[in-house]
């Protein structure tokens, strides 16, 4: 694989792993929100929802955590890929569309139940 294009896909790796640390840290701001609310003057009808937010909020974190995970697997394809010289570029090339899909719909969707989070408490 061409020296501009592995770098190039180190370069999509590492903008990856920003932003799933930018979403982690929105998680950890979600949780300690949610906990804020719960320990204010806090109205029990919603409890039912406040624990499914928790509840999302804990799977985000499991979604980030296998996100991780495929990135790093991503990464030592690539150094293999560096070294090996091309043998490993079909795998490469599917990883990579695969996870662009992958990080695509964990962030809409983390987009989205931020802001479900956000209007749920405001109605209330």
């Amino acid at each position: 694989m061409p020296e501009l294009k592995l770098s190039q896909l180190q370069f999509e790796s590492d903008t990856w792993k920003r932003l799933l640390r930018f979403m982690t840290d929105e998680n950890i701001h979600l949780k300690a929100r949610l906990s804020d609310i719960l320990n204010e003057d806090f109205d029990k009808a919603m409890l039912e929802q406040a624990e499914t937010f928790q509840v999302l909020f804990l799977r985000k974190d499991n979604l980030i955590s296998l996100l991780r995970n495929e990135i790093a697997e991503l990464d030592n394809l690539l150094i293999k890929e560096a070294l090996e010289d091309g043998a490993w570029k079909k795998e490469v090339e599917k990883r990579m569309r695969i996870m662009r899909k992958n990080i695509k719909n964990a962030e809409g969707k983390f987009r989205k139940l931020k802001s479900e989070f956000n209007n749920y408490f405001l109605e209330k």
